[in-house]
């Protein structure tokens, strides 16, 4: 056979190859040679132009439990323990006087506001033909009204909206006489002055006094939260990102309330070393009707795999393996390295052989996920432009040859398994994480592949996990101490 001794330099491509059953060596020069860059080898045309991807927007239902007690206590102080004739267009023909027997009853229940108390007086007739005095006389306060819950930036303000007052006269009170052209139950709101304290018991509860700082329950949501994987020495760190938050109805007691609602997230978990810490954001908080939501709660998954872990796996099933570039085995390479790269959003992989073809090869190809997000391969992976030049240029047809040998181990030894790293990443999200004043259970049910991308850095799998979740926040009442009290002697 005919031994060919040709020395092949490209100027798109560092890549010496030699034909014929002969092994030669490139001769050396009187100077290093500085081989091309790597971009050289990349497709003529423009990589696929991918945004980012995004996580999905999910509706989580959201509670919030706290203390209305500071409340309570502000509707309490609001009831005046004395009515008196002072001030009242009355006072001239009439005097009164009421004095509360005890603290006030105020009780919340389900965000329903119920108050009640007793009071013991007397009520005389200045003079004239009406001369009477009525001692003693029982008589009854009771209010009924509902809490609100109103939007203040970042912060939940809460109201109280009474929608009745009422006075009673309880039946062992004095009835001798009768003073007035009605009876004295029906003259009691007058008495008692009763818009005004319903007008009272409203401002006790001011939007400005009483709020729930929602704005730690958002940052709370938002994390991250960093999750320690110790069997794959990193941590999975999810990213809530909460997009707003609904309020609405409100179920408990005073001390036990809890206010349901719901978030909507667009929840992202990846590995990392380390946790990154989020720019913080606003909360964006409602109160309303919660909207319904029957679909299942979506993550998105990040599955990294580093350029420098592909290379490894590349190189661990391809090492010294033989390419056959004849049908007579006369002429037969050696592979010695495979170092895959990104190259604007696709693998580049340099292979370099030894023996009868020496040089460096280059295969490009598209990132894809195979059996449900499962797997990573490069189904399109083929030799690049510049390669298939430069070994034809030893003779025609050449590159097939090698191409032949070379493609298919190529794409086996790049298939990459995640089920692993998915299935870890699945154990470890599910159950309940508690990140500052918030609980989040979440059961992944089930996943679907999203897509993939490369970056410089790495191949990443992108997987929608999916499933339920709920999440739940504590947190006090802050009282600003601003409350409008009403007057206990109205003038």
């Amino acid at each position: 056979m005919k031994c060919y001794t040709r020395s092949i330099i490209p100027a798109l491509l560092p890549i010496a190859l030699f034909g014929g059953a002969c092994s030669h060596s490139i001769p050396q020069a009187a100077t290093k040679p500085v081989p091309p860059p790597v971009t050289s080898a990349v497709p003529s045309f423009a990589a696929l132009n991918k945004e980012q991807p995004k996580a999905p927007l999910s509706q989580v239902p959201f509670q919030i439990k706290t203390d209305l007690t500071p409340v309570q206590t502000a509707i309490r102080n609001a009831i005046p323990e004395r009515f008196t004739e002072a001030g009242h267009p009355l006072e001239r023909d009439f005097r009164w006087t009421f004095v509360r027997s005890g603290d006030p009853q105020v009780r919340i229940q389900d965000g329903l506001v119920a108050v009640h108390a007793e009071y013991k007086g007397d009520i005389e007739a200045r003079g004239g033909s009406r001369a009477c005095r009525l001692d003693p006389v029982y008589s009854t306060m009771d209010a009924m009204g509902k809490l609100v819950l109103l939007q203040d930036h970042e912060s939940v303000a809460l109201g109280f909206e009474p929608s009745q007052v009422n006075v009673g006269l309880k039946p062992e009170s004095d009835a001798r006489c009768n003073m007035f052209n009605i009876p004295v139950k029906d003259q009691l709101p007058e008495l008692f002055a009763l818009t005004e304290a319903k007008t009272a018991l409203a401002e006790a509860v001011q939007p400005d006094t009483f709020k729930i700082p929602f704005q730690r329950l958002w940052d709370d949501v938002a994390g991250p939260l960093s999750l320690p994987v110790s069997s794959l020495n990193t941590r999975a760190c999810l990213y809530g990102n909460p997009r707003e938050v609904t309020l609405g109805q409100q179920k408990g007691t005073t001390k036990d309330t809890i206010i349901s609602g719901v978030a909507k997230q667009m929840p992202v978990i990846t590995f990392e070393q380390a946790c990154s810490e989020q720019p913080p954001t606003t909360a964006l908080v409602n109160s309303g009707t919660v909207p319904p939501d029957t679909k299942p709660y979506m993550i998105l998954a990040k599955i990294p795999v580093s350029y420098t872990n592909l290379s490894h796996q590349l190189q661990s099933k391809l090492f010294h393996q033989t390419l056959m570039l004849d049908s007579s085995a006369s002429e037969t390479a050696l592979i010695e390295r495979v170092v895959a790269t990104d190259a604007n959003g696709r693998v580049l992989v340099a292979v370099d052989t030894t023996g009868d073809l020496k040089g460096t090869i280059y295969y490009w190809g598209t990132p894809h996920l195979d059996d449900g997000g499962k797997s990573l391969s490069i189904p399109d992976l083929q030799m690049a432009n510049e390669s298939k030049t430069a070994i034809d240029s030893i003779r025609v047809g050449y590159w097939q040859l090698v191409d032949r040998e070379l493609k298919n181990r190529l794409r086996q030894a790049a298939t990459t398994d995640l089920s692993a790293q998915i299935d870890r990443m699945k154990q470890v999200i599910t159950g309940g994480h508690t990140s500052g004043n918030v609980t989040t259970n979440i059961l992944v049910t089930g996943q679907q592949p999203d897509q993939v991308q490369s970056t410089p850095q790495a191949v990443i799998a992108t997987i929608l996990l999916q499933g339920t979740a709920s999440a739940t926040g504590q947190v006090m009442v802050e009282d600003n101490g601003a409350r409008a009290l009403l007057k206990k002697e109205p003038h």
